[in-house]
């Protein structure tokens, strides 16, 4: 007679819940009680927490569980892993019946049997208006096994996210969740974002367990202003012009308004390059007029263009090179 050695999985599975079953093989005629053969679980290692985790029927050979659920949970467990040795006894298992003995090992699998928790309810992060990038972590916790699909997180924006400006990616090293501003933001839009996120796990959780509220959290987002230089409209401007116009005249007036709109910035325009110093501009309302007689034989004139750059500056407390530039382009026609 022999008995084969086996090995199953298992893990948080119910009450009653076939682990394998174990078989015999007698070489005696099966019509006689010579084959007649009875199993019997002989020692349990290890013996924690309780010496008789499993039952196997006499008859059929089947191994099944015979503790709470509770009690199979591989996070809490010594060890995942438990050896029965099995006795098979022939003669319907009378003293006088031979024996054969096998080991049967029983290895407690991770299940996803706890879903992902945030480790606070709510998350905090501050973002310059026009930077994208990681803008914060959300950390969880969960007492699956590592780096298994039933403690890997997925995290989704499921509110507060209608232009798309957010994702949130997992970190595949530590779990957390990275969540990225994708779109610039614009404080004078909005100066605060809250976003819900949920978490889960790759695989599904096992019936009779759900995700909490603890698998939710909520992210409060505020922007920062910046000082955003002022734009022209439009950029570049063309105009055209005669020769010889008087001095004094007026060649056009630009105009450039300030994206900082709550704070209620003054604008002042200043000549930035006018390489034949033939025009001046009004600092306050943008008019630019000439200052000398616009010559088309000049050396500055190219294929009867002559261009010239101004600044708007804004009331900020910013450098010039963090100020828009518009060009105004003149063109000049022969009387």
């Amino acid at each position: 007679m022999s008995l084969l050695t086996a090995f199953c999985g298992l893990s948080a599975s119910l009450l009653g819940t076939t682990v394998m079953r174990m078989t015999a093989f007698d070489a005696d005629d099966s019509s006689t009680d010579n084959a007649l053969l009875r199993y019997n679980i002989l020692k349990q290692t290890p013996t924690k927490p309780s010496p008789n985790m499993f039952y196997i029927d006499p008859e059929k050979g089947d191994i099944v569980t015979v503790v709470s659920p509770v009690l199979l949970d591989r996070e809490t467990m010594e060890t995942p892993k438990y050896e029965l040795v099995i006795e098979a006894k022939d003669m319907g298992g009378l003293d006088v019946g031979l024996t054969g003995t096998a080991t049967a090992t029983i290895l407690i699998d991770d299940k996803n049997d706890h879903p992902p928790e945030f480790t606070k309810k709510e998350f905090q992060a501050t973002v310059k208006e026009g930077v994208t990038g990681v803008i914060v972590n959300l950390t969880v916790g969960d007492r699956d096994d590592p780096a298994t699909g039933a403690w890997r997180a997925v995290y989704t924006i499921i509110n507060g996210n209608p232009g798309q400006s957010f994702e949130i990616h997992t970190n595949p090293q530590t779990n957390e969740g990275m969540l990225s501003v994708v779109k610039p933001l614009d404080y004078e839009i909005s100066a605060f974002h809250t976003l819900l996120i949920k978490v889960e796990n790759e695989d599904p959780l096992i019936p009779d367990i759900a995700y909490g509220p603890s698998s939710t959290a909520t992210v409060q987002i505020t922007v920062e202003d910046v000082n955003e230089g002022p734009v022209f409209h439009p950029n570049p401007m063309t105009v055209t012009k005669q020769e010889n116009i008087p001095v004094g005249s007026v060649v056009l007036t630009v105009n450039a308004t300030d994206p900082d709109t709550l704070q209620h910035q003054t604008i002042r325009y200043s000549v930035y390059k006018d390489p034949a110093g033939w025009l001046e501009i009004n600092p306050t309302n943008g008019t630019i007029g000439t200052t000398a007689i616009l010559d088309r034989e000049s050396p500055y004139v190219q294929n009867n263009i002559y261009t010239a750059l101004f600044l708007a500056i804004d009331s900020g407390k910013y450098e010039a090179e963090n100020i828009e530039i518009g060009e105004k382009s003149i063109s000049k026609e022969r009387s």
